[in-house]
């Protein structure tokens, strides 16, 4: 697990967008004789208004069985079965995060931080994530796709009979196997008409086999993503009837854009956010947008 991954701090984010957005207004309002121009200003409100938050994970937690896999026209297979029978429940769960950018607010990238407990002889153990890097090329095509769940707890995508055929050619050797048309999908199936309305992202995963993980979505129209769905598989001990979940997540917003709009009172900004547009997106976490949630989940007893 990557320990260098910090969320941003809301409160000082907030403090720093105020702090700025009363420099910016000062200067554009002397350079108008008393006017305000409000170009700069106006972004970074745009960016203070922002919202990034969960859904409710409650939503879409399922327990899953034997007979979950059966009646989705696959079986589980062997070591699952075992684990199944004498030492873990296994459950799915999708996770929501919503996007709203406000006016013409720009970001690149988007990480979502989860971490399960209780910690201990009960910790959960993350066995499966959706998106990962290896589905970008296919999610890249922009098409309306099922995800579902094989007897293997491996993804696999449904597409579209009247897409797949003119798509098969461009899907990598190793995922083929892994796609075929809604009808014939033999899986549970997980997340039902999948939209992905970003193009080529890099997706960064990481978390399988423990109880923290992340996603990593950097792609230079991250506004356009709207409500982005991240799945998970898990197990739990048997015997557990709950667990926790804190959630973390923020955007942040891309430099240049922000730059640009403040270019004509960028000499006159304080040396501290001089600083900062300078350094570009390294500085980025320092204006994101985010939300942080714990959750306590009770876990279904059927499927």
């Amino acid at each position: 697990m990557n320990n260098e991954l910090t969320p941003p701090n809301p409160e000082e984010t907030d403090a720093l967008l105020s702090d700025l957005q009363q420099e910016v207004q000062k200067w554009e309002g002397t350079l108008a004789g008393g006017k305000k121009l409000g170009i700069g200003a106006e972004a970074v409100d745009s960016l203070f208004k922002t919202k990034v938050s969960f859904g409710n994970p409650q939503d879409k937690l399922i327990r899953l069985t034997e007979e979950t896999f059966k009646n989705s026209g696959t079986e589980l297979i062997d070591i699952y079965k075992q684990q199944i029978r004498d030492q873990f429940d296994f459950y799915y769960m999708t996770f929501t995060v919503d996007l709203r950018p406000e006016r013409g607010a720009q970001f690149w990238r988007l990480t979502c931080e989860l971490d399960f407990g209780p910690k201990g002889s009960k910790e959960p153990i993350i066995q499966n994530l959706f998106p990962s890097d290896k589905w970008r090329s296919v999610m890249s095509f922009g098409v309306g796709m099922d995800v579902g769940l094989g007897g293997d707890l491996e993804w696999s995508l449904g597409i579209d009979s009247s897409q797949l055929a003119k798509l098969l050619p461009s899907i990598p050797d190793n995922l083929k196997a892994s796609v075929s048309t809604k009808d014939n999908l033999k899986a549970f199936l997980a997340v039902p008409a999948y939209g992905y309305q970003l193009g080529y992202s890099e997706i960064i995963t990481n978390g399988e086999g423990n109880s923290l993980c992340y996603w990593r979505i950097n792609d230079d129209n991250l506004q356009r993503i709207g409500t982005a769905k991240f799945a998970i598989v898990f197990k739990v001990p048997k015997g557990t009837d709950s667990i926790t979940v804190r959630g973390t997540v923020w955007a942040e917003p891309k430099m240049n854009w922000l730059a640009s709009t403040l270019e004509d009172v960028a000499g006159a900004l304080s040396e501290r956010f001089q600083r900062l547009l300078g350094l570009g997106d390294d500085a980025a976490s320092q204006f994101a947008r985010g939300d942080a949630e714990f959750w306590t989940l009770t876990l279904p007893k059927s499927a």
